[in-house]
C-alpha cells in the first residue's frame, strides 16, 4: 500500500486531524475492499468444489447402487450354483455335466469374481489440493470427508475379504477351467463358497455405503438415480 505525503501546510490541529482521518478511511477501505474481493473468491472457489464434489460423489453412489442390485441377484444365482453343486458331488457328476448344467441356467454367461464400484476421489484431491476445501463450510464439509473415509473404508474391507476368501490365481484358474469344462466339481464347489462369502461381505459394505449417503447427504441420494 503507498501513501503519498501530504502536500499542504497545517496549520492547525484541526487540520491534522482531518487529514489524519482521511488517511485511517483510505487504509480502512483498502483493507475492507481487499478483504471483501478475497472473501468472493474464497466463496466462488468453495461453490465450485462443492459442486464438483456432490458431482463426483454422486457418480459414485450411481455405481453403488448399481453394483449392490448386481451383486445381489449373482448372490441368488450363486446359492442356486452351490445347492445344485453340493448334490451333484454327493452323486458323483462328472464335469461336462456340470459344464452344461450351469450353461442352461445362466445361458452361456457365468464366470467367477466380484463386480464392485469404482469409487472415485479426484475432486476431492484436488478441492485438498488448491486448499478450496478449507473454504467450504464446515458442516458440508464434514458430510464430503464422511462419505469419502466410508469409500476408502469400504476399498479396505472388500480388499482384505477378497484375500481372506479367495486367491486370485486359484479363482482364475478354476474360472478358466469352468469356461473350458475341465472345472473339478468338488473344487468349483469350494470357490463357489468362497465366492458366496465374499460377496455376502460385499453387499453388506455397499449397504452400509448407502446408508451413509442417505445419512450425510440425503438430498443428493434422493435425487441419485442407480445408473447414470
Amino acid at each position: 500500500m503507498h501513501i503519498e505525503p501530504l502536500k499542504v501546510r497545517l496549520d492547525s490541529f484541526k487540520d491534522f486531524a482531518k487529514h489524519y482521518l482521511m488517511i485511517v478511511l483510505s487504509i480502512l477501505t483498502a483493507l475492507g475492499l481487499e478483504a471483501w474481493i478475497e472473501h468472493s473468491h474464497h466463496a466462488r472457489a468453495a461453490a465450485t468444489a462443492s459442486a464438483q464434489i456432490e458431482a463426483e460423489l454422486g457418480v459414485n453412489l450411481s455405481q453403488v447402487r448399481l453394483m449392490r442390485d448386481a451383486d445381489a441377484k449373482r448372490l441368488a444365482m450363486l446359492k442356486d450354483l452351490y445347492g445344485y453343486l453340493v448334490q451333484a458331488v454327493q452323486d458323483g457328476t462328472d464335469a461336462a455335466a456340470i459344464r452344461r448344467h450351469i450353461n442352461a441356467q445362466t445361458h452361456g454367461d457365468f464366470s467367477l469374481g466380484l463386480q464392485l464400484p469404482r469409487l472415485r476421489h479426484e475432486a476431492w484431491d484436488v478441492a485438498v489440493a488448491n486448499q478450496s476445501a478449507g473454504w467450504i463450510d464446515a458442516r458440508r464439509l464434514r458430510h464430503y470427508a464422511t462419505l469419502y473415509a466410508y469409500q476408502s473404508d469400504f476399498e479396505r474391507r472388500i480388499s482384505f475379504n477378497t484375500s481372506v476368501n479367495l486367491q486370485d490365481a486359484q479363482l482364475n484358474r478354476v474360472d478358466a477351467d469352468l469356461q473350458v469344462g475341465t472345472a473339478q466339481p468338488a473344487e468349483l464347489l469350494h470357490t463357489v463358497n468362497a465366492m458366496m462369502s465374499s460377496m455376502g461381505d460385499a453387499l453388506t459394505a455397499l449397504d452400509a455405503m448407502q446408508k451413509a449417503f442417505g445419512r450425510e447427504l440425503p438430498a443428493l441420494a434422493a435425487a441419485t438415480p442407480a445408473t447414470r
